[in-house]
């Protein structure tokens, strides 16, 4: 299992990155910020519900800033002939960067929960250890869908420059494109459907193509958590209307495992298909 190596040796490694640090700080101060500021009488649920909404954006951000080099970075300073000679495989490279990179987020997440899990008990006025727990495998998963996503699209990238350049834009049409109505993928869709081709589609169509987003599905995956108060309202349909099953709360747990393994499963093929000098 040569990916176990590659995975030991980019979680050791990543351990010495002032900026991994830092962004480890990043959410230790989020969530400890987040429970001292709020009023002593709400519970930890209230603050796990605004983490919610924050963490589409931070969560994002820092996922991405954390595994966008995991190979592309490699393969641009050369070291990665070195990796691939030990003998590792190319799989055995995406794999051990993926659970290298996400094993550093599980330390950094776990770490930020259990002090404000802590804080909570003693300045709020009170804190649910299971509705805690499952906030955070929750929050934990959307955070690694990013470190995969980040992963193939480093392991797709020949250099530095273009995995950036696709970091960002996966930031920018997940996290602002898909928010503007405007512009989002459901108005675009409607217009070519409905408005050029005369093609009536459903509303249930135009909702899902909101959750495909990983933010979107990560909120709405949330109400499996915070079921006495809702946190994702549907744009297209009535909030009391029947969904269909690929509306329900549970199957977003599906498309963010969707947006897991594809990504990765396509930066493999690309890498391994790469001419690496």
């Amino acid at each position: 299992m040569s990916w176990v190596s590659v995975a030991r040796k980019d979680f050791i490694d990543s351990r010495r990155s002032k900026g991994l640090w830092a962004l480890i700080g990043l959410y230790v101060a989020l969530l400890a910020l987040t429970v001292y500021v709020a009023p002593s009488d709400v519970s930890m649920t209230n603050v796990l519900r605004l983490l919610a909404l924050v963490g589409i954006f931070i969560i994002p951000i820092s996922a991405l800033i954390i595994a966008y080099l995991a190979i592309a970075g490699e393969r641009e300073s050369g070291s990665i002939k070195f990796l691939l000679g030990l003998p590792n495989t190319r799989l055995d490279l995406v794999i051990g960067k993926f659970v290298g990179r996400s094993a550093v987020v599980a330390v950094g997440l776990a770490l930020a929960f259990v002090i404000a899990a802590v804080e909570g008990s003693i300045l709020l006025a009170s804190v649910d250890i299971a509705i805690l727990a499952q906030f955070f495998l929750l929050f934990l998963f959307f955070a690694v869908t990013y470190i995969a996503i980040a992963v193939g699209l480093s392991a797709a990238c020949a250099s530095r420059s273009r995995a950036m350049a696709s970091s960002v834009g996966v930031f920018f049409v997940f996290n602002v494109l898909w928010t503007v109505p405007a512009i989002s993928p459901s108005r675009a869709l409607r217009f070519i459907a409905d408005d050029t081709l005369g093609v009536h589609l459903s509303a249930q169509i135009y909702e899902f193509v909101y959750l495909v987003s990983p933010p979107y599905a990560f909120q709405r995956a949330a109400d499996l958590v915070f079921t006495d108060q809702q946190l994702y309202y549907f744009r297209v349909i009535g909030q009391n209307a029947t969904v269909p099953f690929f509306l329900e709360k549970w199957f977003m747990l599906v498309i963010l495992a969707a947006w897991l393994v594809v990504p990765l499963v396509l930066g493999y093929w690309r890498f391994e298909r790469a001419d690496l000098g």
